[in-house]
């Protein structure tokens, strides 16, 4: 008991070593991650142009995995330019917007039937403060050339990542030392290229049905910025939960002050909310199965902690870097109950049969259901 204790303790410490270290290192750290994930997707495209009827075949791996990356670096740029360019469109009609949504706050104020009207200053100074525009427009424009930097440094890495996976397998095999360690290490690094890879495939193709379906709401009601809200709504839903929520609360602010009118607030807060519920509850489902087999709890504090290490980066990266940890200490005895507890059902690996007590809780399980 005292070894478990002094076992947990260091284990902690050993946690708490690490996050610090991430969360000071952060510039270092995302690019680096981001590009490992952007290879997970890379493969899956690269391995779907080789199923592709009669010339499949015939196309080489390398100019599968070139023309995947020439596809990401053109998706990349194209959403990079529809960024800087919206914003520079939100900048121009502001005005208009923030006069739009005085004149619709005034009434709904007299449809509640309140008396003092509230004016814009009154408003600005109750939910914004002292902003200065011009400073939040200038900081804007430099998160975007950030964010740009960000995207051709993760291409850069991403690039040569790929060209490195392909001796990677014997690396691991020199480096283990011996045959049981190097297949430990070859069962860890098939798992977590299996689960993320297929995680993050059908999570990507969730979301582009989902920016899909939004553009086709948005346009139908003629909101300003369609294109840019689709791309928006798909990226946020890469994050548990709370992208979701934000993915559909920005379309329905800029309704409001597009339109001032109830009825069209209300028709993009339906539909909107309606295709987040649809993908959510029942594509997704059907699409992912148990291909992660993470607790919701602990999908929600992980999605905490990593933003709290990474901010929104690490919102985005919670699920998939939390995955990874799972499969990790899964492979290792020690840590393996820890791996049982962060698990949706308990079952994690091959050798789930063969744990402790398993059969005995999968049939006290049906039994208590």
């Amino acid at each position: 008991m005292n070894d478990r204790f002094r076992n947990l303790v260091y284990g902690l410490a050993f946690a708490i070593m690490i996050g610090y270290i991430l969360h000071i290192g952060k510039p270092i750290f995302i690019p680096i991650i981001s590009g490992i994930i952007s290879v997970y997707i890379l493969s899956t495209i690269a391995s779907a142009l080789g199923r592709v009827p009669v010339v499949g075949s015939l196309i080489p791996l390398w100019l599968r995995n070139v023309t995947a990356l020439l596809l990401f670096i053109f998706l990349a740029v194209l959403m990079i330019f529809l960024f800087a360019e919206n914003v520079q469109r939100i900048v121009a009609l502001a005005p208009q917007y923030q006069s739009t949504l005085l004149l619709f706050i005034g009434d709904v104020a007299n449809y509640l039937g309140i008396d003092d009207e509230p004016s814009w200053d009154t408003i600005r100074n109750l939910f914004l403060g002292n902003v200065n525009l011009q400073r939040v427009i200038s900081t804007t424009v430099t998160s975007v050339g950030s964010f740009a930097g960000q995207i051709f440094v993760v291409i850069f890495y991403a690039t040569f990542l790929i060209a490195e996976r392909l001796h990677l397998p014997r690396k691991i095999m020199l480096a283990a030392g011996s045959r049981n360690d190097a297949e430990t290490a070859m069962d860890v690094v098939g798992s977590v290229n299996q689960r993320i890879g297929e995680y993050l495939t059908l999570k990507t193709l969730v979301n582009v049905m989902l920016g899909l379906i939004s553009y086709v709401a948005m346009l139908a009601i003629g909101l300003d910025f369609a294109g840019f809200f689709a791309v928006f709504i798909g990226v946020l839903n890469y994050i548990p939960y709370v992208g979701s929520m934000v993915g559909v609360a920005a379309p329905v602010l800029l309704a409001a002050a597009q339109f001032g009118s109830i009825p069209s607030l209300l028709f993009v807060f339906v539909t909107l909310t309606a295709s987040q519920m649809f993908m959510g509850g029942v594509v997704e489902p059907r699409l992912f199965g148990r291909s992660l087999n993470l607790s919701p709890f602990i999908i929600l504090i992980s999605l905490t902690v990593w933003y709290a290490i990474w901010g929104v980066a690490g919102a985005i990266l919670a699920v998939p870097m939390t995955s990874v940890v799972v499969i990790v200490l899964a492979a290792f005895e020690p840590t393996r109950p820890i791996a049982i507890l962060l698990s949706s059902d308990g079952r994690i690996g091959k050798d789930w049969a063969k744990q402790p007590f398993a059969e005995a809780a999968d049939r006290k399980g049906m039994t208590s259901s």
